[in-house]
């Protein structure tokens, strides 16, 4: 079987791409989801988006964790 070839997590705005040390929660500043869409703080902020108001990347993918069915 193949491996699958990671993709690059870009801001929805400005397709600006995060690497991986920017996606991690050290980074945290770095990337946000807001309504769904990966965002940089500075696309946020153009928007009218406090960064308080959008969730951290880091945690989106945290939440994505504890949705998923756990194997036993």
């Amino acid at each position: 079987m193949a491996k699958k070839e990671k993709q690059p997590v870009k801001c929805a705005q400005c397709d600006l791409e995060f690497s991986d040390s920017e996606l991690s929660e050290k980074h945290k500043n770095k990337a946000f989801v807001f309504k769904g869409k990966v965002m940089c703080e500075d696309c946020l902020y153009k928007m009218g988006v406090n960064a308080e108001d959008a969730m951290t990347y880091a945690a989106f993918l945290d939440s994505q964790e504890e949705k998923k069915p756990q194997d036993y």
